[in-house]
């Protein structure tokens, strides 16, 4: 059963307010999290790219760029209709190694601002618009 077909449940009971109010936090709490998850592989798939930015500047002598891992941390998060518009930010981190790909080693992270438009794909969420230019406006 759902948080939100759990809170209609229990709203029934004395005190029911406080338990769907209660549901429906932490209901927003998990989309929170899950738009997240969405914005991360978002920022994971840009950094995996060969002509991600952090690739462009030449690594430390005797090393070569290797992976970089992404985060993402969520804001804010407003629906409208069945879209979220979700400001977060990146963080990621290019390693460099070896030329023999070992001994990783983190270079100076990157980190950025954005706002995405997010909206359901089944169980999965699909960036409709970057809309991270709005946020210098």
């Amino acid at each position: 059963m759902g948080l939100a077909a759990a809170a209609a449940v229990l709203v029934a009971v004395p005190g029911g307010l406080v338990v769907k109010s209660q549901a429906a936090a932490a209901e927003r709490e998990a989309e929170k999290k899950s738009l997240e998850q969405a914005a991360e592989e978002v920022f994971q798939r840009r950094a995996d790219a060969p002509g991600a930015s952090w690739r462009k500047y030449a690594p430390a002598a005797g090393r070569v760029w290797n992976q970089a891992d992404a985060r993402a941390v969520v804001h804010q998060v407003k629906r409208k209709g069945g879209q979220f518009i979700v400001n977060v930010d990146e963080i990621t981190t290019p390693y460099t190694s070896d030329t023999y790909g070992r001994k990783l080693i983190p270079d100076t992270p990157y980190a950025g601002s954005h706002r995405f438009v997010f909206e359901r794909d089944g169980g999965d969420w699909r960036l409709v618009q970057d809309l991270t230019d709005q946020l210098t406006k």
